[in-house]
């Protein structure tokens, strides 16, 4: 995965009895078209932010991408109910 940033992305999550929620894996259409799927392995952190009054919850991840461990961090927009692929860490 080339080092783009704020990618909308398509999460498949788990949704906890209490409504929170655990990102399991995302897609995302790369530039050639194709459909790239990324099984996340591990959830580091989240921590729920408030920017200029929209809520966002920031997800600190690790994922095999492309045969190489990665840290990266995505975005829930709690307002618009929509995941962007932040940035990497690594």
């Amino acid at each position: 995965m080339e080092q783009a940033f704020n990618i909308p992305i398509q999460v498949f999550c788990v949704v906890s009895t209490l409504g929170d929620l655990t990102p399991v894996r995302f897609r995302f259409e790369a530039e050639d078209h194709q459909i790239i799927t990324v099984e996340i392995t591990e959830i580091l952190s989240h921590k729920e932010l408030r920017l200029a009054g929209t809520r966002e919850i920031l997800y600190t991840c690790s994922a095999s991408i492309e045969n190489q461990m990665q840290i990266f961090n995505l975005k829930y927009n709690v307002n618009l109910h929509r995941w962007i692929f932040a940035r990497f860490l690594t």
